[in-house]
């Protein structure tokens, strides 16, 4: 067991320190760790480009997000590609090739592969064949490269040297914006999902007041559950699944971050002797964002395990609240001034 630190996850301290100095780390918690490290060991490429950490279910419990592992330890080290598995949940994300591939490529390994280890082997070659290769040459030249003249050479080296900052630009513009072509979320859900996290700071910066805090990680967890919600239809279900989850969830969220705009829910937690009954406008909202959550986590469970989607959750009260009553049209136009339209979803 590791030793426990100061960021209440030994298990990510413990990879962050390994993945620093090597390319595979299984931590010592894992059933078979050691025969599982040796096996990834073989088809790691050998050039430091790709990671694989392994680590027990447990590192997985009170994360801010499902995520959270994962963008830790692709921040922290060099390697263009980290490939994480928490328990049996394998998740992927890569600036060699775009990193929505490289969740689809993990996610589908998850589901099809026989075992973990296969998964993992599978998601590392898959995700090595997707990756260009970089320019260059063998190490062994003839006597006949020395009469090679002058000028051929350093139009070679012209080339290389296009290529790498290429290369570099392209890691770069993945990394930070995908292609919305290859987004395998609804324009409209991905819309959601970002104004979901651009409310989540106003939440965490307010001071002294749990009920904001508490809002601010429901935020996170939420926003990052309805994303794996989307990717893992998209790489599992059929086409009908994921309609049927966009016509659930689009008015669902679009109620939710009406309530928690600023001029709702956060003004009745920083004035609530403005409001009337404030405590019970601000249960309302509390209890929406729960069982929406709650309900997502439900739906990711039922895809994992190739079940039809089941949607029990209503919000009849955030409706019935007359400030709210508007929220679609309030919604729309808030987006429509960011210059994103036609999202009726």
């Amino acid at each position: 067991m590791p030793s426990v630190t100061a960021s209440g996850n030994p298990w990510l301290d413990d990879a962050l320190e390994q993945i620093a100095t090597q390319s595979v780390y299984v931590d010592s918690e894992v059933a078979g760790h050691t025969a599982l490290q040796d096996q990834l060991a073989s088809v790691v490429p050998s050039d430091g480009s790709i990671a694989v950490v392994v680590l027990p279910e447990a590192a997985g419990r009170n994360l801010p997000y499902q995520t959270y592992i994962l963008e830790r330890l692709t921040s922290a080290g060099d390697h263009d590609t980290v490939i994480l598995a928490v328990g049996s949940d394998l998740q992927a994300d890569s600036s060699a090739i775009d990193g929505e591939v490289a969740l689809r490529i993990a996610n589908e390994n998850e589901a099809s592969a026989g075992s973990l280890p296969d998964a993992l082997v599978e998601t590392v070659q898959e995700i090595s064949a997707e990756t260009p290769t970089s320019p260059g040459g063998g190490s062994g030249t003839g006597g006949a490269d020395l009469l090679v003249p002058g000028l051929i050479g350093g139009v070679v080296l012209l080339a290389a040297a296009c290529a790498a900052i290429g290369l570099i630009i392209r890691r770069r513009r993945s990394r930070a914006t995908p292609a919305a072509s290859t987004d395998p979320i609804p324009a409209g859900i991905r819309l959601r999902i970002d104004r979901l996290r651009e409310l989540r700071p106003a939440y965490a910066s307010v001071s002294g007041n749990a009920i904001a805090g508490e809002t601010a990680a429901g935020i996170d967890t939420l926003a990052s559950h309805v994303e794996q919600l989307f990717l893992r239809l998209d790489a599992r279900a059929g086409e009908d699944q994921s309609v049927l989850a966009e016509a659930e969830y689009s008015d669902k969220l679009a109620r939710l971050v009406a309530a928690l705009e600023p001029d709702y829910l956060l003004d009745l937690l920083t004035r609530p002797d403005l409001w009337d009954a404030p405590d019970e406008r601000i249960g309302e909202v509390r209890e929406a964002l729960a069982a929406v959550t709650t309900q997502i986590v439900d739906n990711i469970k039922q895809v994992n395990g190739r079940k039809g989607l089941l949607f029990q959750v209503s919000l009849d009260s955030l409706i019935g609240r007359s400030e709210l009553r508007d929220w679609e049209r309030q919604f729309g136009e808030s987006t429509a001034q960011d210059g994103n339209t036609g999202d009726r979803a």
